[in-house]
C-alpha cells in the first residue's frame, strides 16, 4: 500500500513537471513564499550531499535562468533563488517539511531574494524609491532580473502557484542592513500584511516565519539585529522566530555556511510543522548520504559569458549558447573540489557546427579539444589536481550556435576503488588517486591506499 502511494506521488509530480499546471489546486501541495537578502538567496557551498532532494520538495522558478523559466515547478535541486546563488535556509526546510509530512503530500518553496537589501524592497509604497537610490552594479543586476519590480514578481509567481497549491506560510531572513530599531518591526508587519492582503491570505492560516541572523556565539558581525528580530511576535501575533544559536558562519562572520544553512533551515521546518501540531524529532546535524550513482547535473550553473557579444538562453529545456570565435559559457565555482569526480560530460542537443574545447581553470589549467559534429564532449579528471576548481568554461573555436541538452559530473565512488583497484599485498605504501592511478609525486588532493584514505595538501 506504502509503495502505491509512493508511485502515485511520484506520477503526479511528473504530470506536474512537465504540465507546469493542474486540473485544479491541489490540497496536499503546501507553498511556502521565502524573502529576504543574502543569506536567503544562499550563500553557502552546494555539496554532494545537498543534490537529491525528495521527489516531493518541488520550486517555483521566480525568473528565467538556465534551462528554467519563470513561473514553473522543478524538482528543488540548489540553488533556489537564482541560478548564481548557492545553498539557503529554504533548501533544507522543504526537505524537513516532506520528511515529517504524509506521503502523499509536497512541499514547494518561492524564493525571491537578493543581497544586501532593506526590508524596504518589499514595502509596496517605498520599494521603487529604495530601488532608485540603489548605486550597487550586482545590485540592481539581480533587481533587474526579477524584472525591476522583486515585490510584483514574488506576488506575480505566487499567484501562479495558488493555481496548483495552498500558500501555507511565509519565510522571513533580512535583518542584517536594517533590523536595529522600533522602525524595522513596523516594516515587516506592513509587508507581511500586503502579501496576505494581495493574495487573499488570512494571518490565521500563514504564518510569518523569521529567522535570526548570526548569532552572538558565532561571533556574528549583525548579531545585535536578532534583539529586535526576536520582538516581531509582539507586534505580529502570528510571527515565530527561528533561532540562529549554533548555526555556524563563514570566516566573514556574516553569511551561514553550508552546515549552517542545513541546520537553519530544518529549524524553520520544526517551526512550521509546530503550527500544524507536528512535534518533529529532527536531527539537526545530519549530512544526507551521497548517492554515488545518481550524475551531478551541472547545467543550470553555466549562466555567463566571458563575451559581452556572446549570450547564453534555453529553449525547451535545452541550453542555447550563442558564441564567438573562443569565447565561452561558463560556471563560476569559487573554490571547488572534485577529487571523487570522475568526469565532466557535456551533452548537445545537435552535432556542434564548429570545434569547441572544454576548459577548467583551478590549480591546474585542463583544455580538452572536442571536433566539430560531436554529439558529446568529456574531460576526465585522470591524473590531474581538480582539488581547487574555480570556472569551467566551453569554449568554440568559431562563432555560431552550440546547443546543450545536459552537463554533468560523474562521481568515481571510493568503495570501487578500495575493492578493485588498491594491492592486497600487506606491504604495500604506494598511494592511489581515486582514479584508481597511482598518484604522482607532489600530487594534492584525496588519496587511498589500502583502506586509508586521507586528504594530501
Amino acid at each position: 500500500m506504502k509503495r502505491n502511494l509512493k508511485l502515485t506521488v511520484l506520477l503526479a509530480v511528473a504530470t506536474l513537471l512537465s504540465s507546469n499546471a493542474w486540473a485544479e489546486v491541489d490540497p496536499d501541495f503546501y507553498v511556502y513564499l521565502c524573502i529576504g537578502q543574502s543569506n536567503m538567496e544562499g550563500q553557502g557551498d552546494i555539496e554532494d550531499c545537498d543534490l537529491s532532494p525528495d521527489d516531493r520538495f518541488l520550486m517555483m522558478s521566480t525568473l528565467d535562468c538556465g534551462t528554467r523559466k519563470k513561473g514553473q515547478w522543478y524538482h528543488a535541486t540548489p540553488p533556489l533563488a537564482r541560478c548564481d546563488t548557492h545553498l539557503c535556509p529554504a533548501d533544507y526546510f522543504g526537505r524537513t517539511m516532506v520528511a515529517n509530512l504524509d506521503e502523499g503530500k509536497r512541499v514547494g518553496v518561492v524564493v525571491v531574494a537578493i543581497g544586501g537589501v532593506k526590508i524596504d524592497l518589499y514595502d509596496p509604497d517605498s520599494w521603487q524609491s529604495y530601488v532608485n537610490s540603489m548605486t550597487e552594479n550586482w545590485q540592481i543586476n539581480s533587481v533587474n532580473a526579477y524584472g525591476g519590480n522583486p515585490l510584483n514578481r514574488l506576488l506575480e509567481c505566487a499567484k501562479e502557484a495558488q493555481k496548483s497549491g495552498v500558500i501555507k506560510g511565509i519565510l522571513l531572513h533580512q535583518g542584517e542592513s536594517d533590523a536595529y530599531n522600533d522602525a524595522w518591526l513596523k516594516s515587516v508587519k506592513k509587508v507581511y500584511e500586503n502579501l496576505l492582503t494581495e493574495l487573499n491570505l488570512k494571518a490565521e492560516d500563514v504564518p510569518l516565519i523569521a529567522g535570526e541572523v548570526g548569532s552572538e556565539d558565532q561571533n556574528g558581525i549583525c548579531c545585535s539585529a536578532n534583539n529586535t528580530i526576536d520582538r516581531l511576535p509582539n507586534i505580529i501575533p502570528t510571527a515565530l522566530v527561528v533561532s540562529s544559536v549554533g548555526c555556524t558562519l563563514q570566516s566573514d562572520n556574516l553569511h551561514f555556511d553550508s552546515q549552517g544553512y542545513r541546520k537553519l533551515g530544518r529549524r524553520y521546518a520544526k517551526t512550521m510543522l509546530s503550527t500544524m501540531g507536528i512535534e518533529a524529532d529532527i536531527d539537526e546535524n545530519e549530512v544526507p548520504p551521497i548517492d554515488y550513482t545518481q550524475p551531478v547535473d551541472m547545467t543550470n550553473r553555466f549562466t555567463y559569458c566571458w563575451n559581452n557579444a556572446e549570450s547564453v538562453t534555453s529553449e525547451d529545456g535545452i541550453l542555447i549558447y550563442n558564441s564567438v570565435q573562443w569565447g565561452g559559457v561558463a560556471c563560476w565555482l569559487g573554490s571547488a573540489n572534485w577529487s571523487e569526480y570522475a568526469k565532466i560530460v557535456f551533452e548537445f542537443a545537435e552535432p556542434t557546427p564548429m570545434a569547441t574545447q572544454i576548459f577548467i581553470q583551478g590549480s591546474e589549467e585542463i583544455k580538452v579539444w572536442v571536433n566539430a559534429k560531436a554529439n558529446s564532449a568529456e574531460c576526465l579528471f585522470d591524473g590531474h589536481d581538480v582539488s581547487n576548481v574555480s570556472q569551467i568554461a566551453l569554449q568554440a573555436s568559431a562563432a555560431g550556435v552550440v546547443k546543450i541538452s545536459r552537463i554533468y559530473l560523474l562521481r568515481q565512488p571510493p568503495t570501487s576503488i578500495l575493492q578493485t583497484k588498491i594491492p592486497n599485498s600487506e606491504e604495500t605504501t604506494q598511494w592511489y588517486m581515486l582514479n584508481g592511478q597511482p598518484a604522482p609525486q607532489g600530487y594534492k588532493g584525496i588519496v587511498v591506499s589500502k583502506d586509508k584514505k586521507v586528504w594530501r595538501k
